[in-house]
């Protein structure tokens, strides 16, 4: 049996201007996953990326604490299905009011509709701009996961990292265990940064082995988004 580590990106920049980029946390949270995989003598196989700035400095910083000279590989297959501050230009749409700016609501109402833009975008009820459906999103990553595991040749045995978003993690382990739709976002929602999540395979077939663990992070570096 072979692994596929899913790790979230670290904190990123919620509520700001440009949410990809890591915050102080993101980054003493990747350094810090990867301080916790040497001390368990994590042999990596490969590592791979998306495209997303917090995710290439999420990989960066957790070799970085891995103390190891393996290089990441750049899988546009693991990108997100949008950014945050285009969540919340939805969810500005969606409630008719700014959610970003001076006239911004608090943190945890802003919180709200950001996960209630995703939920209606899931279900069609609203575009993101410039981003695909939640269908696309959801046949992509499905498609990736099938060139995964089902890779000729694939050695044996191997664990394989992937440094992602939330929504890549969700949709892979509702595909995997088989889950409706309605199912994704009750799983985005509760993803951590930083957290890993462990899918097994071979010859194609595959099975989840543990879901969202942060227990490698002190409390003080747990954050949801």
């Amino acid at each position: 049996m072979s692994i596929l580590l899913f790790m979230r990106h670290g904190q990123a920049a919620f509520g700001e201007t440009r949410y990809d980029v890591l915050s102080e946390v993101g980054v003493a949270q990747a350094r810090a996953t990867g301080a916790w995989m040497r001390e368990r003598g994590d042999a990596l196989a490969t590592v791979w990326h998306g495209p997303r700035q917090r995710h290439v400095e999420t990989a960066a910083q957790l070799l970085s604490g891995a103390g190891t000279g393996r290089e990441a590989q750049l899988v546009p297959g693991l990108d997100e299905f949008a950014e945050g501050e285009e969540v919340l230009d939805a969810a500005s749409l969606l409630f008719g009011r700014p959610m970003s700016g001076p006239g911004a609501p608090s943190r945890a109402e802003q919180l709200r509709c950001y996960e209630a833009a995703y939920e209606a975008w899931s279900r069609g009820e609203v575009d993101i701009a410039g981003r695909a459906s939640y269908g696309e999103f959801r046949r992509g990553v499905r498609q990736w996961m099938q060139d995964v595991v089902a890779a000729p040749g694939a050695p044996s045995g191997q664990q394989i990292l992937a440094v992602t978003s939330g929504g890549v993690i969700a949709a892979a382990v509702c595909d995997v265990l088989g889950l409706p739709d309605t199912q994704w976002c009750a799983l985005v929602r509760v993803i951590n940064n930083a957290s890993t999540t462990e899918i097994v395979f071979s010859k194609g077939r595959v099975g989840l082995r543990t879901f969202n663990g942060s227990a490698h992070l002190k409390r003080e570096l747990t954050s949801p988004i």
